[in-house]
Parts: structure tokens; C-alpha cells; sequence
């Protein structure tokens, strides 16, 4: 599959599977304009919903946490050359914005593996306060 029939595949299995998420990721793309269906905004439509995961993460909610990033790293693991941009830059980078230390360091366990490597490889592993 190719990398945009794959990244608009990822946005609608989200959509399919997580529909509370996805009508607040929607919701948040029109407030600023864009057409959340159109499938060039696949990039800003999954960086969205991983702020429906940093709200998880936030909130302590462990059971949303692994039901998100176990999804979308079973998705990756499918199509890793198709979605690892989107996965890696919208997703896994994106995954605990505005999370405290104390957050993400307790949120790290419920992180599907995948999706922990490529955040670790950006941030650094949030349990071992090194980069």
C-alpha cells in the first residue's frame, strides 16, 4: 500500500474504532479550519488524536492509553514503510504533550512497544531521565 492510501487507511480505522475520539479530533481540526475529512490532512488529523492519548495519559486513564497506542502500533506493524512518518512524527512524538515527568513516567508501561521505541527516540525514555 502506499504511504497516502495508508496514512488515510490509519485515519479511518481510528475513526472506525475510537468514534468518541474521533468526533473531538474532528471537532478540534474544524475549529481551526480544516476539512477533517479530506485526505490531506491525515498528518494534522492523527497529531490531533494523539492529544485524545495525552489527555489519557493526563487524566491517568491506563485502559485509553493502551487501546490507543496498541491500535496504532498494531497498524504500524502492518504497513511499517507506509506509516512510519505518521506514526513516528504525528503520533509517537505527540503522544504525552503537556504531560508532567510524573505522567509520562507512570504512563510508559501502558505504551504498546513500538510506539515507546520510536517516542524514546525523540524524547528519551521518560523512566530513565536520560535522552
Amino acid at each position: 500500500m502506499n504511504t497516502r492510501n495508508a496514512n488515510s487507511s490509519l485515519v479511518a480505522a481510528l475513526r472506525a474504532h475510537f468514534p468518541e475520539e474521533a468526533a473531538v479530533t474532528d471537532h478540534w481540526l474544524q475549529e481551526r479550519g480544516w476539512d477533517p475529512n479530506d485526505d490531506s490532512t491525515a498528518f494534522t488529523w492523527v497529531e490531533a488524536f494523539a492529544d485524545r492519548t495525552a489527555e489519557a495519559v493526563r487524566r491517568g486513564d491506563a485502559k485509553s492509553i493502551q487501546e490507543h497506542t496498541n491500535f496504532i502500533a498494531a497498524a504500524y506493524r502492518a504497513e511499517p514503510n507506509a506509516l512510519r512518518t505518521i506514526v513516528d512524527v504525528s503520533y509517537a512524538e505527540n503522544l504525552m504533550w503537556e504531560a508532567t515527568a510524573a505522567e509520562k513516567k507512570w504512563a510508559w508501561s501502558f505504551i504498546a512497544e513500538d510506539i515507546r521505541k520510536l517516542y524514546a527516540d525523540m524524547w528519551g525514555d521518560p523512566t530513565s531521565g536520560k535522552r
